[in-house]
Order: structure tokens, then C-alpha cells, then sequence
């Protein structure tokens, strides 16, 4: 039973080494910060505002279009709900994937080391 404490104690350690080293590879982590401001960009340039893209990536697409567009009393909603869907499907798409991707690196490089 000491050995296992002892290789408890033993993975803690390599794991807070490990942790120290990724934090301290400035390559790895310039790598991660410019991805995820080239996905924001991106998401800017998608969207027709950008306030839009927290909504669009944290609430329903039904209640971002209606939050984005107002209609009047007996007319129609002047942006079509087909074309908001198709570009808050792209926004998620391309911030999920981002985050994921982003997520897989992180997790590469701590068992890289």
C-alpha cells in the first residue's frame, strides 16, 4: 500500500511539472491566443454586427432573430430567418470547431511532454 501512495505522490509531481512546462512555452500558447483572435475576426466578418456573436453562439436561433429583428404589427421581418440560420449555423460551427480544436492542442502538448 506505501508503493501506491508513493506513485500517487509520483504522477502529482510529473503532473505539476508538466503543467509548468506547457505554461512556460510561449510558442505553444502565441499558437492558441492567435487562433482564437483569428476565429473571433472571422466571426466579426460573418455576422452584419458585431455585438451579435455572443448572442448568436449562446442562445437559441429562434430568440437571436427575434432579438435582432423586430417586425411591425401585420408586416413581415425584414431579414429573412432562412439566411440568419445559415449564418448563426456558420458562427457556431466555426467557434465550436475553434474551441475544440483549441481544446485537442492543449491536450496534445501536456501528454507530448
Amino acid at each position: 500500500m506505501e508503493n501506491f501512495s508513493f506513485g500517487l505522490k509520483a504522477i502529482g509531481n510529473n503532473m505539476v511539472f508538466m503543467f509548468k512546462q506547457v505554461a512556460e512555452y510561449q510558442l505553444f500558447w502565441g499558437f492558441v491566443l492567435g487562433f482564437f483572435v483569428a476565429t473571433l475576426v472571422y466571426g466579426f466578418f460573418i455576422t452584419d454586427h458585431p455585438k451579435q456573436v455572443p448572442t448568436i453562439l449562446f442562445r437559441d436561433k429562434s430568440k437571436s432573430f427575434e432579438k435582432f429583428y423586430q417586425r411591425q404589427e401585420n408586416k413581415p421581418y425584414v431579414k429573412s430567418f432562412y439566411d440568419f440560420s445559415k449564418k448563426a449555423d456558420r458562427v457556431k460551427i466555426a467557434f465550436w470547431s475553434a474551441a475544440t480544436l483549441a481544446f485537442l492542442l492543449i491536450l496534445f502538448a501536456l501528454l507530448s511532454f
